[in-house]
């Protein structure tokens, strides 16, 4: 979750707003106090589950909503085609370039990129790592080798597996193949 500081208070006041209800309607409707509602607004009272209960029936949301995670609608990030950045990978050490995409903050769930493939040397430096990836072949042709599978992609072409399979792609024709990739980490769902 990160840093994650569950303000209820704060969000009660502003449903009871978007609502137009004063403090009082609110003490009304639920039967508690108007300085009980005020302090629990404020943060100054942690109100126990039963009491949430009520106020959230009241306010006409489920409980859940004072413990989900807020939606930052400002929460997206743009990277122009001129503003991509090579990064270190360590497919680098394969003789892999990496340009980063857009991806989202402190979001350690995939990372996108578009990867220029080299041609191949005739020595096949299969490597591995956590996650999954999905590749989809921009330009270019390639030969994937993974494990003891050969297989090539077109323009086009895309293709996803489990990254503990030990892999490597090399360019087929006299260029680099340019591919876009998306790797995403291993989740625990529990």
């Amino acid at each position: 979750m990160g840093n994650f500081d569950i303000n209820i208070g704060e969000r009660v006041k502003k449903l009871r707003n978007e609502r137009e209800l004063t403090l009082q309607d609110v003490a009304n409707l639920t039967g508690f106090s108007k300085a009980l509602i005020s302090q629990i607004e404020n943060n100054v009272v942690t109100p126990p589950i039963n009491t949430l209960a009520k106020i959230a029936k009241v306010l006409n949301v489920k409980m859940t909503y004072f413990f989900e995670e807020e939606i930052n609608y400002k929460d997206y990030y743009l990277v122009a085609s001129d503003k991509r950045k090579f990064v270190f990978r360590e497919g680098a050490k394969h003789g892999y370039l990496y340009e980063e995409l857009a991806s989202i903050k402190n979001n350690d769930l995939f990372e996108t990129f578009i990867v220029s493939v080299k041609p191949g040397t005739g020595e096949k430096k299969l490597f591995s790592h956590d996650g999954y990836e999905f590749m989809f072949l921009l330009k270019g042709h390639i030969r994937m080798y993974l494990n003891q599978d050969i297989v090539e992609l077109k323009e086009g072409d895309s293709i996803a597996f489990n990254s503990k399979i030990p892999h490597y792609a090399e360019s087929l024709i006299n260029d680099d193949s340019k591919v876009l990739s998306v790797r995403v980490k291993n989740i625990n769902l529990k």
